[in-house]
């Protein structure tokens, strides 16, 4: 008897299929971008930055090329974005620029701006600082608070794995971020000499002289002109003295053409009034007080003038 043992080979197969490959996205975000308190006199510089992100995953070459493009932002803007506009909800605009590379105008506009991101292992990151400038410089601009969104494609958004931003690729938004400002009140102060000219040395009649002093203050911002005493010295604003060496002459700054109310550095002297948003101009009316004497000589004085707002 023979017997046969059968053993059945049992053949098994797994298939895989090729190893997924995850796609390459990126992405970005930008922080707020806060000028705080601001003045908006001429000559105040008022600079800020804010930091760009992009992040990139599943890259496949390193570096990873992407093109980060901004708008105008609700503000709106000029030409070619230059400038924008931040606003204060009733209709005032307060101009400002976003840059690359500095605060500096030969920076030129942020419209768009190619950045490589370095990958390791199909990931990576780089961080860039956007430079923000206020070009408004006059009290023209409305105290208050001003800011610009920048929501949408339109308004920010990135191209990546490209060579340039003159390449079109894959498009993220980028999350909305503002740029804000606040507008504090601001004067400026401009004031011409006054010369009384050539006198004799015997002062018979009083000499009468005036001179200008403008002010410009941001709209409905109450401010005050005070004159100092100088320093010359003197007993009062209307009892003020020009000096000559040990030589003297006694003078008086007034805020009426009759030369009856003195102008000084007081509350009961000052000059009150409200900005308009422009220049304000007032006039300091001067006497040489009549029946004094003075060699020969040049006899000088000098008064500061301070706008307290």
């Amino acid at each position: 008897m023979r017997i046969v043992f059968c053993i059945c080979l049992a053949l098994f197969a797994v298939c895989f299929g090729p190893k997924a490959v995850q796609a390459q996205t990126c992405s970005a975000t930008i922080s707020p971008i806060n000028f705080g308190a601001i003045s908006v006199r001429a000559g105040a510089v008022n600079e800020t930055s804010g930091t760009v992100t992009v992040e990139c995953t599943g890259a496949l070459i390193s570096p990873v090329g992407v093109c980060i493009r901004l708008g105008d932002g609700a503000g709106g803007a000029g030409s070619n974005n230059s400038p924008r506009y931040m606003s204060n909800g009733s209709g005032g605009q307060l101009s400002y620029q976003l840059r690359p590379n500095g605060n500096s105008s030969s920076n030129g506009t942020w419209n768009e701006v190619f950045v490589l991101v370095p990958v390791i292992l199909g990931s990576g990151s780089v961080s860039i600082p956007i430079y923000a400038s206020i070009t408004s410089n006059t009290v023209a601009v409305d105290a208050g608070s001003y800011t610009s969104t920048f929501s949408g494609p339109s308004d920010a958004r990135i191209t990546y794995g490209v060579a340039s931003c003159l390449l079109l690729a894959s498009d993220a938004t980028i999350p909305d971020f503002s740029v804000s400002a606040d507008v504090v009140a601001s004067c400026e102060l401009n004031v011409s000499a006054m010369n009384f000219g050539s006198l004799n040395t015997q002062v018979i009649n009083p000499v009468l002289q005036t001179a200008n002093i403008n002010v410009a203050c941001t709209d409905n911002t109450n401010y005050s002109v005070t004159l100092s005493q100088g320093q010359g010295g003197g007993s009062g604003p209307a009892d003020r003295r020009l000096r000559n060496g040990g030589s003297e002459l006694s003078y008086g700054l007034y805020q009426d053409a009759n030369r009856a109310v003195p102008w000084g550095d007081l509350a009961t002297n000052d000059v009150n009034a409200t900005g308009i948003g422009a220049n304000q101009s007032f006039t300091v009316y001067g006497k040489i007080h009549a029946g004094q004497s003075a060699q020969f000589g040049t006899y000088t004085d000098n008064v500061v003038v301070t706008v307290v707002y």
